[in-house]
């Protein structure tokens, strides 16, 4: 049929023919549409009614922002950010720059979020442009940190260590070697941390974890004068995994190391603390503040 052949098209429309033709068809009722001819010869086609499609709307759940930041539970951040692994890198400083103890921060959250399914707020930040200032800066990230997590249990600066040797910054775990790890507290003997104990006997916990599951991996927890932001959380402690001599993938490999401890510690402390009446549990606090009171009277607790 021909007029199976007309198509309304604005190219179409510019023709004076064409467009009397729509013009008459217009006033007269007729439908010039491939459709309407049809219609209009087979008369049934004109009773028919294609049924509407439904419509159907997606919408996307909305994201609980504050049910997600209770549920973190581990904060990672750098001071020295650009801290790095000279066998690796080649220096061991990268100016302004993230460093490899960013990627091991980062090996750290992975296998926490994916191996144990605790999430992680970690930050990038470079907090070292100025190397004085650094802790200044890396302040203002922790401080975040605590304020938008309140569920938060631990809160990890991790560096790396200076002035060991190659073989000084070796250990073997379970055939394979890797970097060592050292703790870091600090104290009120400089300015006023009144609650320094509590991160000293969090760290100590944690250390005592790595040796139960990796014995020989931590070298033990140091208590130093400065407070590197540990005042703003009892669980805020600084780690340092492996030294400049160690490769990056030494060092990440002790960071996943670092990690298992530090979930399987954090898993046993919220099933204590669910499982402990509030009575108890001031009890408990109490007494362990007591005995950490008596360590550093009976100079157990030594100031480096």
């Amino acid at each position: 049929m021909p007029a199976l052949s007309w198509q309304d098209t604005p190219e179409e429309m510019e023709s004076p023919r064409q467009a009397m033709i729509s013009w008459i068809t217009g006033v007269i009722g007729i439908d010039s549409s491939p459709a309407g001819i049809l219609a209009a010869q087979i008369p049934l086609l004109g009773q028919v009614r294609s049924p509407a499609l439904p419509v159907i709307e997606v919408t996307q759940a909305p994201v609980d922002e504050e049910k997600e930041a209770m549920d973190v539970l581990v904060g990672i951040y750098n001071t020295h950010t650009g801290e790095t692994y000279a066998p690796t890198d080649g220096t061991d400083r990268l100016d302004g720059q993230r460093g490899g103890v960013v990627k091991v921060s980062q090996a750290i959250q992975e296998e926490l979020e994916k191996k144990h399914s605790l999430r992680v707020a970690r930050s990038e930040t470079i907090h070292d442009l100025r190397y004085a200032t650094s802790y200044l800066e890396s302040e203002k990230t922790a401080k975040e940190m605590v304020t938008d997590h309140p569920q938060l249990l631990a809160l990890l600066d991790i560096h790396r260590d200076a002035g060991r040797s190659r073989e000084e910054s070796l250990v073997e775990i379970k055939g394979q070697k890797v970097a060592p790890i050292l703790i870091i507290i600090g104290s009120d003997a400089r300015r006023p941390f009144p609650n320094w104990q509590q991160n000293y006997a969090f760290a100590c916990r944690l250390a005592a974890k790595m040796d139960e599951l990796y014995p020989g991996l931590c070298l033990g927890v140091r208590v130093k004068e400065g407070r590197y932001n540990q005042y703003l959380h009892p669980g805020a402690i600084l780690v340092e995994v492996g030294t400049v001599n160690n490769t990056l993938e030494e060092a990440i490999a002790s960071g996943k190391m670092l990690a298992e401890a530090l979930a399987l510690l954090l898993r046993e402390e919220i099933k204590a603390k669910e499982s402990l009446p509030a009575t108890e549990e001031k009890q408990e606090n109490q007494a362990e503040q007591r005995e950490l009171e008596d360590e550093t009277a009976n100079g157990l607790v030594i100031n480096v």
